[in-house]
């Protein structure tokens, strides 16, 4: 095995760009494949990044709602009959909606998503939070995103500095009393936190009776997911009752499956493999066919077919392999500058790298293995 080795690698350095090109198509690949990778997790950690902070047991939804980011309400009282369930501990309407937000500085509008929660028993349990609860309950008082676009002005950097920072959103004028981090995603590019009755107060049209989400504490010891069975016989069709881990599924599930988005990333991690492919192919094939009389010489004093497509395999796993380090390097690199550049969640998780691994051995196997059916063609009668 080690003498395939060093011949594949000799193979393979003989004609140093052809190499080099080979590396090349491999890293390619490798980077088309963990940028749409990481856009794609990105796209669902930060979809779901307001669900996986919520305190709640159990969630409520309209039925015809399918994102948090396009939510249909519902009565109220229909939160304030679960009361009535022995197991339930308190409920907590939770208000969405997005409003022009107009930039202090530059005075160019931009579209915020807003959440009005409960200022006395708050469902969220975001950093920064906490500590401006009591600022939070003032009128007309906001909490502005950190992690928001830099588009939305320099916020939080007035904040940190002590000074008064006055906005204006849907026509009115708010003041921010601090910071969360909370994060944008494909469909906010930054968020503002009200409590309830000053959410009202900015979107006039709206009833305090209709709420687009509800949310459900149990009482200690209970099991979410029995007791949402029960709640939904409570309601019946005109609530639909999520777990806190459904909740998460169910707007993952929405930007999978029901968007284009998914899918195009889905795509584009199909085309890097297929262009690595077809790199790595043509590289293996100009290899062999090259080496052909070396290839039929090596069978004619003894060397079995099984041992020279040995050696073809090693060349694409020594591919692989060089051509994933500076890849992984490269990809870790971009991950980091769009992170900067966006806010979202690029980060660089061990279980995609390690897939990502996967499928480049997986890709130069296959181009090996194609590459074979031209080595099949070496005759030792070709050397006389």
């Amino acid at each position: 095995m080690f003498r395939q080795l060093l011949l594949a690698w000799r193979q393979l350095t003989f004609q140093k760009m052809r190499f080099v090109v080979a590396l090349c198509g491999v890293l390619f690949a490798n980077l088309l494949m963990f940028m749409q990778f990481g856009f794609q997790d990105a796209l669902f950690d930060s979809a779901t990044a307001m669900q996986r902070h919520l305190q709640a047991d159990l969630v409520l939804l309209n039925p015809q709602t399918t994102s948090i980011y396009f939510p249909q309400v519902f009565s109220r009282r229909l939160l304030l009959r679960l009361l009535a369930h022995p197991n339930v501990e308190s409920v907590h309407p939770l208000y969405l909606g997005s409003a022009p937000w107009k930039n202090p500085w530059m005075g160019q509008p931009r579209m915020i998503f807003v959440l009005g929660i409960d200022v006395y028993q708050p469902t969220l349990a975001l950093p920064g939070l906490a500590e401006n609860l009591a600022a939070l309950r003032q009128t007309d008082a906001g909490l502005f995103d950190a992690l928001s676009r830099r588009e939305f002005g320099p916020v939080g950097e007035h904040l940190r500095a002590g000074e008064s920072v006055e906005v204006e959103v849907n026509r009115r004028r708010l003041r921010m009393v601090g910071e969360v981090r909370l994060g944008p995603s494909f469909a906010a590019d930054g968020n503002l936190i009200l409590g309830q009755s000053n959410f009202l107060r900015l979107f006039p049209e709206r009833k305090a009776g209709s709420v687009d989400v509800g949310l459900v504490r149990l009482k200690a010891g209970s099991d979410p997911e029995q007791i949402a069975a029960q709640v939904q016989q409570l309601v019946g069709k005109e609530l639909r009752v999520l777990s806190g881990r459904q909740f998460v599924q169910f707007e993952r599930a929405y930007w999978e499956g029901a968007t284009a988005i998914g899918f195009i990333f889905t795509q584009g991690v199909l085309m890097g493999f297929l262009v690595g492919f077809v790199i790595v192919t043509q590289i293996l094939y100009m290899d062999v066919t090259t080496h052909l009389p070396q290839y039929a010489t090596l069978k004619a004093i003894g060397f079995t077919g099984g041992y020279l497509m040995g050696v073809v395999l090693f060349e694409g796993l020594i591919l692989s392999t060089i051509g994933y380090l500076p890849g992984i390097a490269l990809s870790a690199a971009f991950y980091q500058w769009t992170a900067e550049a966006t806010n979202l969640p690029m980060v660089l998780q061990p279980g995609r790298a390690v897939q990502i691994f996967a499928l480049t051995l997986c890709m130069c196997s296959l181009a090996g293995l194609l590459a074979m059916r031209k080595l099949a063609s070496a005759d030792p009668a070709d050397v006389f």
